[in-house]
Order: C-alpha cells, then sequence, then structure tokens
C-alpha cells in the first residue's frame, strides 16, 4: 500500500504529468490545443448549466456572463484564467479537477481561459 503524501499543487513536478496523463499535454508538457478546446467547452457548458441551476433569472445568467465577456476584453492573458476562478467561486462551485491541473501550465491555463470565455458567450447568444 502507497503511504506517501500525495501532492495537490498543480505548480508541484507532478502537475506536468498529471496533464499528460488526463490527454492535455505531450511527452514534453507542451498543452495539446485541440484537447484544452473540447476540454474548455465542456466546462463552459457545464458551468453555464450551474449558473442557470444558481440564479432564478435567465436574465441575471445574461448579465453574469456579459459583464465576465466585458472584463476579459480588458484583461490580461493570464488574468483571464484568474476571472474564470472567480467566477466559480462566485457561485460556491469548486473548480473543477482538470480545470485545478491546467492551472499550473500558463499556457494552457491560457488557452482554457480564451476557449471557456469563448464558448459562454456563445451560449450565451443562443439561448
Amino acid at each position: 500500500m502507497y503511504e506517501g503524501k500525495r501532492a495537490q499543487s498543480p505548480f508541484d513536478g507532478s502537475a506536468g504529468d498529471r496533464l499528460r496523463r488526463m490527454g492535455l499535454a505531450d511527452a514534453n508538457g507542451n498543452p495539446d490545443r485541440d484537447a484544452i478546446a473540447v476540454c474548455s467547452c465542456i466546462f463552459a457548458g457545464q458551468f453555464f448549466d450551474d449558473l442557470c441551476d444558481y440564479f432564478e433569472s435567465f436574465e441575471d445568467v445574461r448579465e453574469l456572463i456579459s459583464g465576465l465577456s466585458e472584463s476579459a476584453e480588458d484583461a490580461a492573458e493570464k488574468q483571464k484564467f484568474l476571472l474564470v476562478c472567480l467566477q466559480y467561486d462566485a457561485i460556491y462551485r469548486s473548480l473543477p479537477d482538470p480545470v485545478w491541473w491546467i492551472s499550473g501550465n500558463p499556457i494552457a491555463a491560457e488557452l482554457f481561459a480564451e476557449g471557456f470565455i469563448t464558448h459562454l458567450k456563445q451560449l450565451n447568444q443562443d439561448k
């Protein structure tokens, strides 16, 4: 039985291996753009549903997404990921594990945030 302490930080040495095992990075630790794009769409769709469950009014959902979109337009690339994380926190949801591990790779985090926000805006317009 393994009795060692498991690392819990996306910024430690195991983070690259974890992303690789999830199919989000190659053997060299470079993000797989296509896999990150799919991941960002999945989590944006799930987050959209979480917003609809959290708010009583769909207008509140639209307002939040519009505010996030506007904030993201003015934000630096690295800040966009933080904006996404703050949205989860605002509705008392934990950051999904794959997203947590993505946070340790700046390039993957930027790709994820861009795709997440883009898909969320699209969902907001489709509804």
